[in-house]
């Protein structure tokens, strides 16, 4: 099995990040990237704090959190080549760093295998907004 990290995403980094966002299946309803300047000025935006997702020492995609309307919400994008598990190791690492619940992610209705990676982590579906559908990690009692 490969080894994800995420690390803070570096300025030689962003050409792959890019990438991954445009090629995956899923729009990412909260961002628009027309082009990489647009992905620059989103990741440097105070309140997105982007990670590189990386295998094995290469930039697979771009992990991220932001704030959307007072509530945390994440969004993942790896590339299409990466390992069958990527997504899903990614994802828990991201909600390992991201410890404010309840944590939301918001993915394209038709993105099935992003509805199955969130539900393996135990993300329930919270609402649907026209064709999107936003999912909830809710807060654990302890």
């Amino acid at each position: 099995m490969p080894h994800i990290e995420l690390r803070d995403l570096r300025d030689e980094d962003r050409d792959a990040a890019f990438s991954a966002s445009r090629a995956g299946d899923s729009a990412w309803p909260r961002t628009v990237f027309h082009d990489r300047r647009s992905f620059d000025d989103w990741t440097d935006q105070g309140d997105v704090v982007a990670h590189a997702i990386v295998q094995d020492g290469v930039v697979i995609g771009v992990a991220a959190a932001m704030e959307v309307d007072d509530d945390r919400e994440i969004m993942l994008a790896v590339s299409p080549d990466a390992d069958a598990e990527a997504s899903t190791n990614a994802l828990r690492l991201l909600t390992t760093r991201e410890a404010e619940r309840p944590l939301y992610a918001c993915i394209a209705g038709s993105d099935q295998p992003s509805h199955d990676v969130l539900a393996r982590i135990g993300f329930v579906e919270h609402r649907r907004d026209g064709g999107d559908v936003v999912y909830v990690l809710p807060p654990t009692l302890e």
